[in-house]
């Protein structure tokens, strides 16, 4: 076994601690990142035990060793809006490098702490990076942040950049409304929607779109009973207020338990719900047509009984993920979640 394999699987090891809720870190785990991550204790476990990469297959671990180049120093920039993600983040930079340094999100420093106590010794864990030339940076930001840490490192570092985006979910006219509501409710509920593998909309093809929303409304109150939402910051509630209240003009709108799902037929452009578990649906025709203006921010598509539509997408998506819905936030362990670029 290679010796990024080693520090890979030893970093695994670490993240089953964390999600197992009998061990002292699981259950750190499930007791303080509530209040720093903003999600309710529910949405915390939820996370855990769906999206934290536990058991990856050799298949996806040898193409995440693969989706690096070795480099000297591997610093990792974490964001707070996903912290599971930190486990791929440090993975891939240990796949890279033997040093690896790591800049948690001040906001959501729990995570990579537990897993550095799980792991010791693996990676440090640093309140600033100082990369050198030749070193390697995978950042995970805003787009201003990631602008703003380009502009003031040193000339011949390398970096990695993810920035904002979403995704959004494509379902065909002979897709079950409920099946199709069901899966993309939970996809909406991780995370409360904050992370860039989060559907944001849902377009409906060949097929009206009241049926569908409706649906996804009863499903995401049903969900909520069972996996409460967490606090939303006041920039959040102030988007979904104004979002909501011009929706009342141009479209229908649902209550779907604290969010809300709006739905229209006549779809010119494509609408992206804000972060909070909502979701806007619209019908149309060529799904295509609506997702050029937002290509770049694209990261995935959920697909359900549009199989037709997948070659199509690939082509004119090339730097997002295509899978099912049901399984946008669960991409495999096989590199970078975010295949953009910047």
């Amino acid at each position: 076994m290679s010796p990024a394999r080693e520090r890979i699987d030893a970093l695994i090891a670490a993240a089953r601690r964390v999600a197992d809720p009998r061990d002292v870190l699981g259950h750190e785990a499930r007791r303080a990142l509530p209040a720093v991550t903003g999600l309710s204790p529910e949405g915390v476990a939820l996370a855990l035990e769906r999206c934290l990469e536990v058991s990856p297959s050799e298949t996806e671990l040898e193409a995440l060793c693969a989706s690096v180049a070795p480099a000297p120093a591997a610093h990792v920039l974490l964001s707070a809006n996903v912290f599971v993600a930190a486990h791929r983040a440090v993975a891939l930079a240990l796949a890279a490098s033997e040093h690896v340094l790591v800049r948690p999100s001040r906001r959501e420093p729990q995570f990579a702490e537990l897993l550095a106590r799980g792991a010791p010794g693996l990676f440090q864990l640093v309140t600033e990076l100082e990369p050198r030339p030749g070193d390697h940076v995978y950042a995970y930001g805003r787009d201003e942040t990631l602008a703003a840490l380009e502009a003031r490192m040193p000339a011949g570092v390398v970096l990695h950049g993810h920035g904002t985006g979403f995704s959004i979910a494509l379902a065909g006219a002979a897709t079950d409304p409920a099946m199709v509501a069901e899966r993309l409710a939970l996809d909406i509920a991780l995370f409360d929607q904050r992370g860039c593998l989060s559907p944001r909309a849902l377009l409906v093809v060949g097929a009206p779109a009241a049926p569908y929303a409706q649906a996804l409304a009863s499903a995401l109150t049903e969900l909520e009973q069972r996996v409460p939402v967490g606090g939303l910051s006041p920039e959040e509630r102030a988007a979904v207020t104004s979002y909501r209240d011009s929706m009342t003009f141009s479209a229908e709108v649902l209550a779907a338990g604290s969010g809300f799902v709006s739905f229209e037929d006549a779809c010119e452009r494509l609408l992206i719900a804000p972060v909070g578990r909502n979701c806007h649906v619209a019908a149309c025709s060529d799904p295509l047509a609506l997702l050029q203006g937002q290509r770049d921010a694209l990261t995935s598509v959920g697909l359900a009984g549009e199989g037709a539509w997948r070659d199509a997408l690939a082509a004119a998506l090339p730097g997002a993920r295509l899978t099912a819905i049901g399984t946008l936030q669960t991409p495999p362990f096989d590199g970078p979640v975010d295949r953009r670029g910047r």
